[in-house]
């Protein structure tokens, strides 16, 4: 008995050979379980896969906007300072010189401040902003506006334009402060370009009155760069592959002017950046979700969500390959798989074990069906084997050969066999067969037609063994070497299955190669032990 030979019995149908289909059921029962339990537990990991991706991602965005907050809080303490110096009449607009000097100290010691502003209601405004050493210090009044070098604690080279006004009304960072209510967090602006420095910048801007003149107002700003603000995000590593992202809300990269951000010059592609932005753009990402995107072959995890809660003008996104996340895990998963492997080995080396071990308690099963493809060579088979317990042959169905007449002894003779196999393991009778295996076939019997063969062969089991019975009778007419045949399949029947002969009804089973009649008392034995 090889496994092969019974795989090969599973895929063409039921093996007649027990002990091989004893494996083939053990074998379809580890098959099954071990597929349930492989299911369940891929279904349960690709959840636990994303929850786990949802959980770092969300943790990790969390991070971004911590490390986001130690970027600004400084500055918001620098526009509280501003709103303090304000309030007590130190910022005066009118006089540049001092608030040169004041914003200098200011941004030296917070370097990420890019530029410091102060303006009023009457747009008057004054701005000193710092960029590659160079100080320049911007006025705007409804006169006009001007520009001034700053160095060494001196205003030079003066630059104005006469008539050309600074509408401080259109400027979104000093509308936005003067309607933050007075002790909410100052006011942050979305990414835009600054008039005049042509930098892509952010402020935060806090509006504040001085103390000997309530009914004036003013707005003190402090702006950084996008540039500086990307710097200082990528710094925060997430995993050892991550990276961290900035996006307008249109989708537009935030690069702050870099000629190739780290993030995609690494590792990132155009495409992936493409396929974030475009997620973005069409309104397909809310804010802190947790997406998986394809791209190269690799699988890459995506968290956005907005960088700040005033507004939704910028977003982050955490982009995390998906082996820094799961690099133990797929480990644990290749360990599990080669476990379930063994296991399943073992099953099957077990199960051969045992059916080998018990093989002489096994009895096979009889035969009792042939296959419609290859009858002629199952039957020649067989023929061979010669008559036993499970095959009987029969020359004809209803004549006697020697007196050429149809006879009842011969219908009784062969219903007494298909009653025998029923009582007994069930089993196949071919009529048209001698004794010897010779193939005669049923011509001697004169039936016109099959279909007369067939009725004739029903109205027999009908009044002899009961119509009840005849499920369990299935006859097949062949020909094979040119004599027509009647195979006869008779299944084993729970119930007693008794042989009708007028009045009398007597029961029988197969002894070896012949059919027993069983007395009353044999009869209630047997089918007791059954």
């Amino acid at each position: 008995m090889s496994l092969t030979a019974t795989l090969s019995d599973l895929i063409k149908g039921c093996p007649r050979n027990i002990k091989r289909r004893l494996l083939r059921d053990i074998l379809l029962i580890l098959f099954v379980t071990s597929g349930a339990i492989l299911a369940i537990v891929l279904l349960q990991g690709i959840k636990t896969q994303r929850d786990i991706s949802s959980a770092i991602i969300t943790k990790a965005n969390k991070q971004v906007t911590r490390h986001f907050l130690s970027f600004t809080d400084p500055l918001g303490n620098t526009l509280k300072l501003l709103g303090k110096w304000g309030e007590s009449n130190l910022l005066k607009i009118d006089d540049p010189t001092l608030i040169a000097t004041q914003f200098q100290a200011l941004i030296e010691i917070q370097p990420n401040i890019f530029s410091i502003s102060v303006a009023d209601t009457k747009n008057n405004a004054i701005r000193l902003s710092h960029n590659s050493g160079q100080w320049t210090l911007y006025q705007y009044s409804e006169s006009g506006t001007s520009s001034s070098q700053w160095y060494n604690g001196k205003l030079q080279n003066r630059k104005g334009a006469v008539n050309s006004s600074y509408d401080m009304s259109k400027a979104t960072w000093f509308r936005g402060a003067m309607v933050t209510a007075a002790n909410a967090p100052p006011f942050l602006t979305g990414p835009y370009i600054q008039p005049d420095t042509e930098e892509l910048v952010i402020t935060t801007s806090l509006h504040w009155s001085r103390r000997d003149n309530p009914d004036r107002s003013f707005v003190s700003a402090v702006s950084f760069t996008i540039r500086s603000l990307v710097t200082f995000i990528e710094k925060l590593e997430i995993t050892s592959n991550s990276h961290i992202l900035l996006f307008k809300k249109d989708g537009t990269l935030l690069d702050g002017g870099i000629a190739a951000p780290k993030s995609s010059q690494n590792h990132l592609s155009v495409q992936l950046l493409d396929k974030i932005s475009g997620r973005l753009k069409s309104g397909k990402l809310s804010n802190n979700q947790t997406v998986s995107l394809k791209d190269m072959g690799k699988i890459w995890w995506l968290g956005i969500s907005t960088l700040y809660d005033s507004n939704d003008d910028v977003w982050v996104a955490v982009v995390i390959p998906e082996n820094d996340i799961f690099a133990d895990l797929h480990q644990q998963w290749l360990r599990f798989g080669l476990l379930i492997g063994s296991i399943f080995l073992t099953g099957i080396i077990m199960a051969i074990f045992l059916v080998r071990k018990y093989s002489y308690q096994l009895k096979n099963l009889p035969q009792q069906h042939i296959q419609a493809q290859n009858f002629e060579s199952e039957v020649a088979a067989l023929i061979r084997a010669g008559e036993s317990t499970t095959l009987e042959f029969k020359s004809t169905m209803r004549t006697n050969l020697k007196t050429g007449k149809t006879g009842k002894e011969i219908e009784i003779a062969w219903l007494k066999t298909v009653a025998a196999f029923m009582n007994s393991d069930g089993g196949i009778l071919l009529i048209g067969v001698d004794d010897s295996g010779k193939i005669l076939g049923i011509d001697a019997d004169n039936f016109a037609n099959e279909d007369k063969c067939r009725l004739h062969f029903k109205n027999l089991l009908n009044t002899h063994i009961g119509a009840e019975f005849t499920r369990f009778i299935h006859l097949k007419i062949v020909t094979i070497q040119g004599c027509t045949v009647l195979i006869v399949e008779c299944e084993r029947v729970r119930r007693p299955v008794f042989l009708a002969m007028g009045k009398q009804e007597d029961f029988f089973i197969r002894s070896g190669p012949s059919s027993m009649k069983m007395s009353m008392s044999q009869m209630v034995k047997y089918l007791s032990e059954r």
